[in-house]
């Protein structure tokens, strides 16, 4: 999900210069830079993603360490090998591509041992609790507070106000009391700062940033209540068990008194005895201040947060998903639909056009915002995992690969995540028959996948490569990811590495993928919900959220067998019934 650059490489290369000038000063040979923002968020607009002003890097998971002497290290994993390639100076920036089953924290904590760097600075407001403890097991770090680090790099402010939203039970299923109340006993309390997490619990979006319907806050839940610290508020909540503050963000011990206060208003019964945090969503920074606050004794950690609980879809919940991809489905299906027609007709559009064209099919369609950067990669820009940079140079020609990565965000404030590989028009060559054949195997036999409850993740991944294996090729991702508030939810995960349990109920992405550089790549991607197997005891299956059928164009059955033959026209009649076939297109 790239964003657009706005610094000279001469730029980074003075940030550079300037960080390790503060680093001698305070006698560090390395330094952490966050990709994330204040909260821990994912999905950072790029002036607030510090990562960028020291690597030009600009895909939304990378880490970075810079180290006094030598290059700026650039970890990236397999979705990023090619656009770190293209977008950093290699003069300046050493591009660390973590092998498939590697995550960058291992990779982080390999290089600091090998490298004997032996003093870390981290900026302490965007490091997690849990990655600053084991940057501990192998260096000394050393916290440093933003206005420190603000001083030495001329980092960016953004600010964004938007009417906030509260959604009715009919969207979402459960009130905040009911959820308070639910993972909560009196006298217990979370910190929260996963904005996902606080959006769901508190039932308010307010799209704040760019491609989230999330909004900025920090949170303490209780029993009865949770309580919200805000930097701005436009718009009213009515919400009686949400109670806002106006404050700064920095300040999160006025927040903490203030709460104290309120609860003692309550009696003693609602007096805060034990406060749960996530060691994974908690800044090392709020940690201070939290332990200063209620003492250390009184704070547990729940490393997963509040991801179990919105993780596990509620009928309601899933009915609005429902709704949402329904709609989704169809600006997919009108964009692929208008790209076909285009060039069979002979009209000179680009991939830009193709860009534009489909986020105006998901406006028409009801969409309040896109749930990330479309990617809309044509011919060989195809096999570039995380495509971002649509060009009004690059045309779409018939006989070339097409492929379109999008999701919208609709009233419910859920996001939807599909992916359609497709031919232009024209005839497909043998070779693009193979690969899209393939991944289509894949992606039929994962989504007929039966499994027991409990299964890891790690089951159905293997499942989904055999067909890519048997290709002779692999892909460098996971086969899936949660899907929620946000478009990445935990408590859903298909990898090699995966042990996250397959759980009723929770819903998440199927999407493998065979990518060849200068040639293109095919990605299908469906979205699925985890149900109870109906005649089999103790199993589950998938149900499908997306129906948009697939590219017949380039579909070679001669190289499926019966089995799969039979699933995918079981598929394609499902999507004609909603009039999304192109089978069965009139």
């Amino acid at each position: 999900m790239a964003k657009e650059r706005f610094l000279s490489p001469k730029d980074i290369q003075e940030n550079i210069s300037k960080l390790k000038n503060f680093m001698k000063s305070q006698k560090l040979d390395s330094f952490y830079i966050s990709t994330n923002d204040i909260f821990l968020n994912e999905y950072v607009p790029l002036p607030d993603s510090h990562r960028y002003y020291v690597s030009n890097f600009t895909g939304s998971t990378a880490e970075v360490i810079v180290p006094l002497n030598g290059k700026v290290i650039l970890f990236v994993d397999g979705r990023y090998y090619e656009q770190a390639d293209l977008e950093a100076d290699l003069s300046v920036v050493e591009v660390f591509k973590c092998p498939y089953g590697m995550g960058l924290q291992t990779a982080m904590k390999q290089i600091i041992a090998e490298r004997g760097l032996k003093h870390l600075g981290v900026e302490g407001d965007r490091i997690d609790l849990s990655l600053f403890r084991e940057f501990e097991k192998v260096t000394k770090a050393k916290s440093f507070n933003n206005a420190e680090l603000h001083r030495v790099i001329d980092f960016k402010t953004l600010d964004f106000n938007k009417t906030i939203l509260e959604l009715p039970l009919d969207l979402v299923g459960e009130s905040t009391l009911s959820k308070c109340q639910r993972i909560l006993a009196p006298g217990e309390a979370f910190y929260i700062t996963a904005l996902d997490s606080i959006a769901w619990i508190t039932n308010l979006r307010r799209f704040e940033m760019p491609y989230q319907s999330t909004f900025k806050a920090k949170a303490l839940a209780t029993n009865e209540r949770v309580y919200l610290l805000m930097e701005n508020l436009e718009g009213k909540v009515t919400n009686p068990n949400v109670e806002i503050t106006l404050g700064n963000f920095s300040k999160v011990e006025d927040f903490l008194t203030d709460i104290n206060f309120c609860e003692n208003l309550f009696g003693d019964k609602n007096k805060i005895k034990k406060v749960f945090y996530s060691d994974k969503s908690m800044n090392v920074a709020d940690f201070e201040k939290l332990k200063t606050h209620f003492g250390e004794a009184t704070l547990e950690n729940r490393p997963d947060g509040l991801v179990p609980f919105h993780a596990h879809k509620n009928p309601t919940e899933l009915k609005s998903m429902l709704s949402s991809f329904e709609r989704g489905d169809q600006a997919i299906f009108e964009t692929i639909t208008w790209v076909k027609d285009q060039v069979k007709s002979g009209s000179n559009i680009s991939e830009l056009d193709f860009f534009n064209k489909t986020n105006e099919f998901y406006k028409k369609n009801g969409a309040l915002e896109q749930s990330f950067k479309t990617i809309s990669a044509v011919g060989a820009n195809s096999s570039i995992i995380h495509f971002s940079n649509p060009s009004a140079d690059v045309k779409v020609k018939a006989g070339e690969l097409v492929l379109l990565d999008s999701g919208g965000y609709f009233e419910s404030g859920y996001a939807t995540d599909t992916t359609r590989a497709f031919l232009a028009g024209g005839s497909a060559s043998s070779r693009q028959k193979e690969i899209y054949t393939t991944v289509l195997k894949s992606i039929l036999a994962t989504q007929n996948a039966v499994f027991p409850e409990g299964s890891w993740g790690s089951l159905i991944d293997g499942l989904a490569r055999q067909p890519v294996f048997k290709y002779g090729l692999n892909y460098n991702h996971g086969t899936g990811h949660g899907v929620g508030i946000n478009v990445h939810e935990g408590g859903y995960r298909l990898s090699t590495t995966s042990s996250v349990p397959l759980k009723e109920n929770t819903v998440g992405s199927i999407e493998p993928g065979i990518y060849i550089p200068g040639f293109g790549g095919v990605r299908l991607e469906n979205v699925a919900a985890i149900e109870k197997h109906p005649s089999l005891n103790g199993m589950l299956h998938f149900r499908s959220l997306v129906y948009i059928g697939y590219d017949h164009d380039l579909i070679d059955e001669s190289l499926m067998s019966d089995q799969e033959v039979n699933w995918l026209e079981e598929y394609e009649r499902e999507c004609q019934k909603r009039g999304r076939s192109f089978k069965y297109r009139n």
